[in-house]
């Protein structure tokens, strides 16, 4: 079985709640890849390393001093845990806006390898969020028809709200996104071929 390598850090304000969040994201990313032999492997085992930041990330992370703050988050994530195995750094933290974002990959070239920084705040219910962005730092693209995006995921002119790189269906009841169930063969192999996956 494949592994995605991933290094877990959390900055101080959301401590408290990382240890639960990095559990369901990885349990759910697991269950979601297992069928097609992939799972993470995370460092630490249990928990992250703690990072001394402390203020939000600002909504626009590709320019200006939201740029600024997510390359300054990575330089002290680096700082605090090196490896040279090419493991994936996972950043749960504040970000305005929310979400989760993989800086440095689609159409954005950085001096660092792609890297994922999450919301703790506003991860969708499907526990799927670390995974999606972990596919951005394959080379995934959500569904549309941009350069920026991937029109293999479209029918028609509507985008497969289920697959891995969309958001889910969204409820307008309960205004949330539903799960995300779908991965496409060719998405599996980007997988296998991230700068973060080990045979």
């Amino acid at each position: 079985m494949g592994v995605l390598k991933l290094t877990l850090f959390h900055v101080a304000p959301v401590s408290g709640s990382a240890s639960a969040i990095f559990y369901k994201q990885v349990e759910r990313g697991n269950a979601f890849l297992r069928p097609h032999n992939l799972r993470f492997d995370v460092y630490p085992v249990a928990g992250s390393l703690d990072l001394d930041w402390h203020e939000p990330l600002s909504s626009n992370g590709r320019v200006g001093e939201g740029l600024a703050q997510r390359l300054a988050l990575r330089m002290a994530a680096n700082s605090r845990y090196y490896s040279n195995d090419n493991r994936l750094p996972v950043i749960l933290c504040q970000i305005n806006g929310g979400g989760g974002e993989a800086p440095g990959s689609i159409g954005q070239k950085l001096d660092w390898l792609p890297w994922v920084v999450l919301d703790a705040y506003t991860l969708n219910n499907d526990g799927l969020t670390m995974t999606h962005e972990a596919g951005h730092c394959a080379g995934l693209k959500h569904p549309g028809f941009s350069d920026l995006s991937e029109p293999r995921l479209m029918v028609g002119d509507q985008a497969m709200t289920d697959n891995i790189m969309a958001y889910g269906t969204f409820d307008m009841e309960t205004q949330k996104f539903g799960g995300r169930t779908l991965i496409e063969p060719w998405q599996v192999d980007a997988y296998r071929t991230a700068y973060f996956h080990s045979p």
